[in-house]
């Protein structure tokens, strides 16, 4: 049972989330958050507003962007869910400047950095009776990309931050493949600059993932 009880913000998802409503087709969702930290724009949402609704290997991308805000993940992953059944599903976040790094653990910890809302987190863990760790069931491959613009690598600490909660909350569902991935702050560069190699290492990433589903 989560400790969250912190009031939240609305989520931003391609279309109304009704629980128990039928999905015409095979889904990816992708997660990503807001700005943050006095930022005007969140890479991993630059990122998401791109592949959102495209089709990748038969799968129609869905998107839901989350504020920045502890509790978020607990909150708004459970119904986007529920509507979607994704079979994969892939979280963004903003990370070091450089590098793409495909997070391989979430962990049950919640750190003392305020969100958005300069709120801190209600508690020192995500979930009361929730294991320390999870692990990642997305697939990673270095050798996926050996042309990327910029290192594409594992990582087993996504921090302890939203982007950790996302990844542990969503990793306690039933979901087939689920991962998050870090992307480079996008600052201000512009969206037409940032987003094309990132978008391209995306795309494989969850490509690779789906080989093996018919």
């Amino acid at each position: 049972m989560s400790l969250i009880t912190l009031p939240l913000m609305p989520a931003a998802t391609t279309d109304p989330v009704q629980e128990g409503a039928p999905v015409a087709e095979p889904i990816v969702l992708i997660t990503a958050f807001g700005p943050f930290a006095g930022r005007g724009v969140n890479g991993s949402e630059s990122v998401a507003s791109q592949l959102d609704q495209h089709l990748i290997a038969g799968y129609r991308v869905r998107t839901l962007v989350m504020p920045v805000v502890w509790g978020q993940p607990a909150h708004d992953l459970p119904p986007a869910l529920a509507r979607w059944h994704p079979h994969l599903l892939l979280g963004l976040g903003e990370g070091y400047p450089g590098t793409v790094t495909v997070e391989g653990v979430g962990r049950n910890c919640a750190g003392a950095e305020p969100d958005a809302l300069d709120r801190l987190a209600p508690a020192a863990v995500l979930e009361a009776s929730g294991p320390a760790q999870r692990t990642a069931t997305l697939l990673f491959d270095d050798a996926w990309f050996p042309m990327a613009p910029v290192p594409v690598q594992r990582s087993t600490d996504a921090g302890d931050y939203l982007c950790n909660a996302c990844l542990y909350t969503a990793l306690g569902s039933t979901t087939v493949r689920c991962g998050f991935v870090h992307v480079p702050p996008q600052g201000l560069v512009p969206d037409a600059q940032y987003t094309p190699a990132l978008v391209a290492i995306i795309t494989t990433l969850i490509s690779k993932n789906l080989a093996d589903h018919p």
